[in-house]
């Protein structure tokens, strides 16, 4: 084998590992609990359209998605640490803004605030201020809307979980409880065939933007405003409802 053989070989081995090494940089950690109907844990698999397309836009920027399964509460933490890069679904509140970058909101979904009574107790809230001198269950570090969260005067329990909550309501172990995601509630509620309850007749009605954080403190955060656009133009271009549509969900409404 001559000199020249052998130093063009090193050197494509060099470019290799230099590019397998590139390749292993552009990667983006992102976050990824059970929240049906557009996220879906089973095991150790997961999917849904917010899945989907975080991986879309960070391909256009040949980057990858390396997906963790962790409760909201650790990946909202490690968001503010640096150490997770995105959560998808991140309701946007004055508090997070300080570590956190919005990316979208690919559109709006109406979010209205529900609160869980037993089947019967309909009236037992009306109006917000008949909140008072109730015991609360809410989901910790959960953003349901700002006055009800700055409220220090309410009894409000915290739980980790749609699955601890479900129970809970089971032994009578609160009033009331707070609700932000119907459908995942619901499904914990199927669990455990419950079926003794209701919806309050008070609802805090209001409209999320659909919303995927970004820690401000990541090693990538500095592609923040090139994958922010792409995600925007997803959503004009309707590529977001398309990919809803393939999962038989309803789209976010745009603007």
């Amino acid at each position: 084998m001559t000199k020249v053989t052998v130093l063009l070989s090193v050197l494509l081995s060099l470019l290799f590992i230099y590019n397998s090494l590139q390749a292993e940089d552009n990667v983006l950690q992102a976050d990824f609990r059970h929240r049906p109907p557009e996220m879906i844990v089973e095991g150790k698999k997961m999917w849904g359209p917010l899945k989907d397309i975080l991986e879309e836009a960070a391909k256009k920027i040949e980057y990858r998605i390396k997906w963790r399964i962790a409760p909201f509460a650790r990946s909202l933490g490690d968001l503010k640490k640096g150490v997770s890069d995105i959560l998808p679904r991140t309701v946007r509140t004055e508090e997070r803004e300080v570590f956190v970058n919005y990316l979208g909101p690919i559109g709006y979904q109406q979010k209205d605030i529900l609160f869980l009574v037993k089947k019967g107790k309909e009236d037992l809230i009306n109006r917000y201020e008949d909140l008072k001198g109730l015991s609360i269950a809410v989901k910790r570090k959960t953003a349901y809307f700002k006055r009800f969260d700055k409220e220090t005067t309410f009894n409000k329990i915290e739980t980790k979980g749609d699955d601890i909550m479900a129970k809970m309501f089971q032994k009578g172990r609160f009033d009331t409880m707070a609700v932000l995601d119907r459908v995942s509630l619901e499904k914990a509620m199927g669990k455990y065939n419950i079926t003794n309850y209701s919806y309050a007749n008070y609802r805090h009605i209001q409209r999320n933007g659909n919303y995927y954080g970004m820690s401000k403190t990541s090693i990538n955060a500095g592609i923040y405003e090139q994958l922010n656009e792409i995600l925007m133009n997803m959503a004009k271009s309707g590529k977001v409802t398309e990919i809803y549509m393939k999962y038989e969900l309803e789209p976010p409404l745009q603007n």
